[in-house]
């Protein structure tokens, strides 16, 4: 039992190093979208003859107190080598990370003694990951000098528990880390925390601004996953995906692994709200509620929605009609219906709310849910006051991102970059513009955006099953692949065709 543990003495942890008493747990980092497996982290563990299983706060500290971290390190580092040896190439494209301690660094010939078991194992350094928390002590001398040669040898060094060390800037101008990992601390508040929220994604911008890799830790929830791939994360790990696995059952656990044993707990949506889920949501202090598309009614709200939306009761939440609502307020949820049905898992927007009269702005992570009876209904997370949380030059980076149909077009009309709500809300099965819309349209447009103008304008849809009209926001911008040409990005949202006699004359409208 964890209370029958006693404070151990620093013999006692160096006499379990001598006789072998320490091993490794392996939990997996997966790819977030796709569930791929991209890595392993080691994590130590005593097996001590009376105490059985002990975790690392019982024997780190004190080793760490005592200046004698690095033997342990070695030690676990030598076994994982061994492990990784033992699976003879069952995967070759991932990585295999290790903590090692601050104090370790302070070690003359810490790093030398590295190199000398990756060159006794014959791994590839390359595919070593050693993990480190910022402390003060990571600035001296002998520690910069290690993590140098450390890097030299190839090895990728990571700063775990990112925003929780010491001096988080300091460590990045080091210039040898290559991955940041975020810690549990900030990953559990993301649902109820809009700070820890927005930490997150001021992480994310960096890591991506400054081309590291970054790991998130502490996944333990199908919501939590979602918001993660919202903001950008394209890494995790946690309990959602496996707790730990023995380093003597690696191999097998690797053989067998297939995506589809870890997306089914969370592509399943036949459930509306798990119990645990529920009381989750009903502490969460910010608006939660469930959106039935059949009805146009808010079916289920937490007491923040409840608050939110200026009514008494969920009872009266329930009874509320939203038949006054405008006409781009349905359209978007019939886009986010649509996009729900083709197999989109969460999508991220900010909607103008007026409960009571008063306008509200909020940022909303929405995801799909389906009844018992096969009707989709949109769970709704949201956050008050608090805006986008990538810039909009992040849209352009990757269309994908851009929450409407976006297209690329060059001068002479080809398509040269579509984006999923394209294809998925007009259906485009060409590589021309002039097969969406006329290419009289097409110059008129080209010829307003001269000059660098943001250009609106209603078109007809040229697809001959469609009769809707498309409304065009569209900018001119130079080619990044030559400099004598331009490109247009285009955004083109259908609108129904029973608007077609209330839209003005199609002709380019100068923003």
């Amino acid at each position: 039992m964890l209370s029958n543990i006693p404070r151990f003495k620093i013999d006692d942890i160096l006499m379990a190093i001598k006789n072998n008493e320490f091993f490794l747990v392996a939990q997996p980092q997966v790819n977030l979208d796709t569930y791929e497996l991209v890595g392993f982290e080691f994590l130590a563990r005593w097996n001590h003859p009376k105490y059985g299983v002990i975790a690392p706060f019982h024997f780190i500290d004190l080793l760490e107190i005592n200046e004698q971290c690095y033997l342990l390190t070695l030690t676990l580092f030598e076994r994982m080598l061994q492990t990784i040896q033992s699976l003879d190439n069952t995967k070759t494209a991932i990585h295999y990370s290790l903590n090692m301690s601050a104090n370790d660094l302070t070690v003359e010939g810490f790093a030398k003694q590295i190199g000398h078991l990756i060159n006794q194992y014959q791994i590839n350094a390359d595919s070593i990951v050693l993990e480190v928390t910022e402390t003060a002590g990571i600035f001296s001398n002998q520690s910069v000098a290690n993590l140098r040669q450390l890097s030299q040898l190839g090895i990728q060094l990571a700063i775990d528990d990112f925003w929780t060390g010491f001096s988080t800037l300091e460590t990045i101008r080091l210039n040898v880390f290559s991955e940041v990992k975020i810690d549990y601390s900030l990953t559990s508040q993301l649902i109820n925390d809009k700070a820890s929220m927005a930490g997150m994604n001021a992480i994310l911008q960096l890591c991506s601004d400054l081309e590291l890799r970054c790991v998130i830790e502490g996944i333990e929830t199908c919501m939590a996953r979602g918001i993660l791939i919202e903001a950008g994360a394209k890494i995790g790990q946690g309990f959602l995906f496996d707790k730990g696995v023995e380093e003597h059952a690696l191999k097998e656990w690797i053989t067998n692994y297939t995506h589809s044993q870890y997306s089914a707990k969370c592509d399943n949506a036949t459930l509306l709200l798990s119990e645990k889920e529920l009381r989750l949501l009903e502490l969460r202090p910010h608006p939660s509620w469930l959106w039935d598309f059949n009805t146009n009614k808010v079916i289920w709200a937490n007491r923040s929605g409840v608050k939110f939306w200026g009514v008494e009761s969920l009872k009266n939440l329930q009874a509320k009609t939203f038949n006054l609502m405008s006409y781009s307020v349905k359209t978007r949820l019939k886009s986010y219906y649509r996009r729900f049905v083709s197999g989109e898992a969460e999508i991220s927007s900010e909607w103008d709310f007026y409960p009571n009269g008063r306008h509200k702005k909020v940022f909303c992570i929405q995801i799909p849910r389906v009844s018992q009876e096969g009707n989709y209904v949109m769970m709704v997370h949201a956050f008050e006051g608090f805006h986008s949380r990538l810039p909009n030059k992040k849209h352009f980076d990757s269309t994908n991102q851009f929450p409407a149909p976006f297209i690329i077009v060059n001068e002479q009309g080809a398509l040269t970059r579509i984006n999923k709500h394209a294809h998925i809300e007009i259906d485009i099965q060409t590589d021309q513009i002039s097969e969406i819309i006329a290419p009289d349209d097409f110059q008129n447009i080209k010829s307003a955006c001269r000059g660098g103008h943001l250009v609106q304008t209603f078109v007809k849809n040229q697809k001959s099953d469609c009769q809707d009209v498309l409304y065009i926001r569209a900018l001119m911008v130079p080619d990044q692949n030559t400099s004598e040409q331009c490109v247009y990005h285009i955004v083109l949202v259908p609108i129904s065709d029973l608007l077609a006699n209330e839209i003005p004359a199609l002709k380019p409208v100068d923003n």
